[in-house]
């Protein structure tokens, strides 16, 4: 009796865990719980309200002070700078906040007793950071004054997603690594002094422009550059590599993290 009700049970969760339907109930179930951790932090819920007021107020006070127009570096400049902050500031401390939040109120563990995956849970923690940062992207790009004629959708699109993602899965990292909220925004520092603070100061250094070519960041505020000067921008091999590149490794070391502290159940 015992063996037949020690088997009846894994295959009973088995059976549950193969439901159709099961996958896409869990992804919703941890997708709401961010939601709800995102939505009543009003740190959080203010960043991007922050980033686009201080693109807008930027364009304005610089238009008033250049006679009504704005050169093509400042508007490269107010481009770089609003797309670089919401991806690396809002991606990095949004998710990494929310993950830490449900290890301090020990939510995380609720979801690993309930059969969460690496997967499900990764999906589910990004949906809502990742739609906020493209929806950002669109909003600062249209109000930064570039023409809209020259922009590339497609690879504006694909290299805004991409970065995006990793910006998320960064965040994910952190709030894996960090034991509370404040460890948290402690840990995010050094990934917003190298993803935001070189791509921004390449410009007016050399190596560090030749350091930002091979950052995810780098390549957004590459193509962020050829438009404020009214250039097409085209996706280059290497370009390519480091979005893609980054991603994947950033998504490895999250699953790894996510199995070694014993959330990943076998």
């Amino acid at each position: 009796m015992k063996s037949m009700n020690g088997t009846a049970k894994p295959m009973e969760r088995n059976a549950r865990g193969s439901a159709p339907g099961g996958g896409l109930h869990k992804l919703a179930a941890v997708t709401q719980i961010k939601w709800l951790c995102i939505t009543r932090n009003t740190m959080i819920m203010m960043g991007p309200v922050l980033v686009i007021g201080m693109v807008y107020g930027c364009k304005i006070l610089y238009g008033v002070n250049g006679g009504g127009t704005l050169v093509p570096f400042l508007r490269g400049i107010l481009l770089n700078i609003g797309i670089t902050m919401n991806i690396c500031a809002e991606g990095f401390i949004m998710v990494g906040t929310s993950i830490a939040e449900e290890k301090e109120n020990h939510t995380l563990r609720v979801l690993m007793t309930s059969s969460i995956t690496g997967m499900q849970y990764f999906i589910g923690s990004i949906l809502i950071p990742f739609a906020m940062l493209m929806a950002v992207n669109y909003i600062v790009l249209f109000i930064s004054g570039i023409s809209l004629d020259i922009v590339p959708w497609i690879p504006f699109f694909l290299v805004s997603m991409v970065a995006s993602l990793t910006s998320c899965v960064l965040g994910m990292i952190v709030g894996i690594c960090a034991k509370n909220q404040m460890n948290a925004n402690l840990l995010s520092y050094p990934f917003l002094m190298v993803f935001m603070m070189v791509p921004v100061f390449g410009s007016m250094s050399e190596g560090l422009h030749k350091i930002s070519g091979f950052l995810f960041t780098g390549v957004l505020t590459g193509m962020t550059e050829r438009l404020a000067n009214g250039e097409k921008y085209m996706m280059s091999p290497l370009d390519m590599a480091v979005l893609f590149g980054e991603l994947a490794v950033s998504v490895l070391v999250f699953l790894m993290l996510y199995k070694r502290n014993g959330y990943e159940k076998d």
